[in-house]
């Protein structure tokens, strides 16, 4: 009796760790499809609003005084070729 209660025991716990590993991996599947979806949605948000929203903050740092000339015109060159390069993608 005490083998057959030993044994029963061994078979449950050998069966719950494996439907442990097999929802850990269900799980760590369903996150990575998860993180996988959100990144989809957010390539297809509009980054030139980013972009447009950036450039009037450089130039409200520009009038304080914040940046100089040359910072300034820097960066707003970055920010003016991409957002062109953006725009012939979309065209």
């Amino acid at each position: 009796m005490e083998k057959i209660d030993q044994s029963f025991l061994w078979k449950l716990l050998n069966a719950s760790i494996w439907q442990i590993i097999g929802l850990l991996v269900a799980l760590v599947v369903l996150v990575g499809l998860i993180i996988r979806i959100r990144a989809l949605f957010r390539e297809d948000e509009d980054s030139t609003a980013d972009d447009h929203q950036l450039l009037s903050q450089i130039t409200d740092l520009h009038r304080e005084g914040d940046l100089t000339e040359d910072e300034y015109r820097s960066i707003k060159g970055r920010l003016v070729q991409k957002l062109d390069e953006q725009f012939k993608i979309e065209e």
